[in-house]
């Protein structure tokens, strides 16, 4: 059960972090295409890629912490 919410939770929080990171790469292909210098360019996809791999990764761990946690008796 602690695996399944875990696996929800990484899930849910891909879809929200996911889609926030396709809206942010959509404003900067589109008008601001050329607002970063071409080495900055590499950074910052390495940074983007690590945010939505890690955050849901964060909040999986949190969950699966806390479903591990027993009521005191």
């Amino acid at each position: 059960m602690r695996a399944l919410l875990a696996g929800v939770a990484y899930l849910a929080a891909l879809a929200v972090v996911g889609a926030l990171a396709l809206l942010v790469v959509m404003v900067l292909a589109g008008l601001h295409s050329d607002l970063l210098p071409g080495a900055a360019q590499g950074v910052v996809l390495v940074v983007g890629w690590l945010a939505v791999l890690v955050i849901p990764a964060m909040a999986a761990r949190r969950v699966w912490r806390r479903a591990g946690k027993r009521p005191d008796r």
